[in-house]
């Protein structure tokens, strides 16, 4: 069995490497970009995302929330809000990868790859800053 925090790593990993899909995918906009590769994305991400940020909730929150220096629970606040940006603004990602394997595109390609972007960055900054935070821990700098 793998360590959790090895899990939370892979999670890590794999996200970053969705990300890299996407923007591929708003690259390629609006002609090429393979329907199945957008219908095979639009199933991957939000069970990704879900698994990622259970992890989070399992490993990094505990810390955060039990910590005694407030800005270690504010951190907490502030990853929780950022999940629940990420679990609104996924839905609509989801959609659009839909709607481009289908064809029917929801937007056009420029606001599409605008969507994509933001959420790609988004989503990159979120996982650095976590990255970041997991190797503070190892270290055990906050403590």
């Amino acid at each position: 069995m793998r360590p959790p925090i090895n899990t939370l790593h892979q999670c890590y990993s794999d996200l970053l490497d969705m990300c890299d899909e996407l923007e591929a995918v708003a690259d390629g906009l609006p002609d090429n970009v393979p329907p199945a590769h957008c219908a095979r994305l639009a199933s991957e991400i939000v069970d990704l995302l879900a698994r990622t940020h259970l992890q989070e909730e399992a490993i990094l929150l505990p810390f955060l929330t039990d910590s005694s220096r407030p800005e270690l629970r504010q951190l907490a606040n502030r990853l929780r809000e950022e999940h629940d940006y990420d679990d609104d603004a996924i839905l609509e990602v989801r959609d659009a990868l839909l709607a481009i394997a289908a064809h029917q595109p929801l937007h056009s390609a420029d606001a599409t790859g605008y969507l994509l972007r933001s959420f790609f960055g988004s989503l990159r900054r979120h996982v650095r800053a976590e990255q970041d935070l997991l190797a503070i821990l190892a270290e055990g700098s906050l403590g």
